[in-house]
């Protein structure tokens, strides 16, 4: 619930700054700059973002993305253990969590959600190895 609560209050305050942020913004101006792709280059950008840490990394070699990495947010909150058997973010949640109808697991559902993980990710559901639920969208 905290995780909510927090955003629910970053939201109220980035609201209440919006009058004065919407001010900056020069109508006559260009939006973007226009750039040339080097021949090679490398980059990152780290950011604190929403839902955690993110990290972007690009290599650009013949004018072309050689390699491209990403690692946001739900990579570190649903990561899986690492190599000192410690649980990532997400599982340490769910430890001790009980579940009264298997059928609907619900509360475990809203255990995840705390941490708004991007959808893609948070659909995967993965017991020792073996698949526990299996869905299809029609």
């Amino acid at each position: 619930m905290g995780r909510h609560l927090a955003r629910a209050l970053e939201c109220k305050i980035i609201a209440d700054e919006m009058s004065q942020i919407i001010l900056q913004v020069k109508l006559d101006e260009p939006v973007c700059a226009p750039h040339e792709v080097p021949a090679s280059a490398e980059g990152m950008g780290l950011w604190g973002a929403a839902r955690g840490a993110l990290g972007h990394w690009i290599e650009i070699k013949n004018k072309k993305i050689a390699r491209y990495q990403a690692v946001v947010p739900t990579t570190w909150n649903a990561s899986p253990r690492d190599d000192k058997n410690q649980a990532g973010p997400i599982e340490q949640a769910l430890v001790g969590s009980t579940v009264e109808d298997t059928d609907n697991p619900f509360a475990l559902a809203r255990i995840v959600r705390s941490f708004d993980p991007c959808l893609a990710c948070a659909v995967h559901l993965l017991e020792k190895g073996k698949s526990v639920k299996k869905f299809q969208i029609l």
